[in-house]
């Protein structure tokens, strides 16, 4: 029996390397069998529109993002939702989300694999509410510094990867002051000040930063890492280490695991590179909220 997709495809992604992968993909998979309906539309509200309607249509096998991690986080609660097994063709700027799941590296006949077997596994997700919006995340919500940095490598249109994420952390450095936080995770209460906090689902952002490298996206657990008031020069030293996961022994970082978290501060938020709101802001794990082909 031939399998049926939904391909979401960000025509933006890339530079046009998504409609190209997209077009790969598409001639791959009919001669696996593979039966596709394609949404390949600018626009966020039209996609999301175009989307409902073919799940309304008909029943799929899987929902197949071909973009970066700002079409994932769009489509996170549709896929949770939906109960499709959702799987990622990187095409993006950080791809972080591929990277985490295992998705990044795999060839267009391994992924074909895993829709014809129906291979899935289920992986949590964060549930966060501001004032001003309530949404799901796969990965990190970053807080302090790092939102900054988050804010600033989004204005870079012409760079991609992880050199405006280091561009924007020097160009941040001029400016940041440390920041006074407000936790309460799990109904314990912390005061800390600190120049970020990063509460993570998955271990990595920013094109690969191993930001928690510890962090499980299936173990029903949230890690708030917080980085302590340091020096803005010890904070150069230490924040390139987050490629390779060496910033956690720093003395300065402390990690804490919960399930249920509220923060408080003078300070904005962004989830998996996208601007979530202003502090206050709540978090929550949602176990096994989503399908993942894995």
């Amino acid at each position: 029996m031939n399998k049926k997709i939904l391909l979401v495809v960000n025509p933006y992604a890339g530079n046009g390397k998504a409609g190209k992968k997209a077009e790969a993909f598409l001639k791959a998979g009919q001669k696996a069998g593979i039966v596709a309906s394609v949404v390949n539309t600018a626009g966020e509200g039209r996609m999301l529109a175009e989307i409902e309607a073919a799940l309304s249509r008909e029943e799929f096998d899987a929902l197949i993002a071909i973009g970066g991690d700002g079409l994932v986080h769009t489509l996170l609660p549709i896929a949770s939702s939906s109960k499709i097994p959702f799987g990622v063709i990187p095409a993006g700027t950080g791809n972080d989300f591929a990277r985490s799941i295992g998705g990044f590296n795999l060839s267009t006949s391994e992924l074909l694999n895993l829709i014809g077997n129906k291979s899935f596994t289920k992986i949590d997700l964060m549930q966060i509410n501001s004032a001003s919006s309530s949404l799901l995340s796969a990965q990190i919500l970053s807080l302090g510094f790092d939102a900054l940095v988050n804010e600033r490598a989004n204005s870079f249109h012409l760079l991609r990867g992880r050199a405006k994420y280091v561009l924007a952390m020097i160009r941040e450095l001029s400016f940041f002051k440390p920041q006074q936080f407000t936790l309460t995770i799990d109904g314990v209460a912390y005061e800390r000040r600190a120049m970020l906090i990063a509460i993570a689902n998955g271990p990595n952002y920013g094109g690969g930063m191993q930001i928690v490298p510890s962090a499980d996206h299936a173990d029903g657990l949230l890690d708030v890492l917080i980085l302590n008031r340091v020096s803005t020069l010890e904070l150069l030293k230490v924040f390139p280490k987050v490629y390779k996961g060496r910033h956690i022994k720093h003395p300065a970082i402390e990690i804490v695991q919960g399930k249920s978290i509220h923060v408080k501060a003078q300070a904005k938020a962004y989830a998996d590179g996208e601007f979530v709101g202003e502090l206050p802001i709540d978090i929550k794990v949602m176990p096994e909220a989503l399908r993942v082909l894995q």
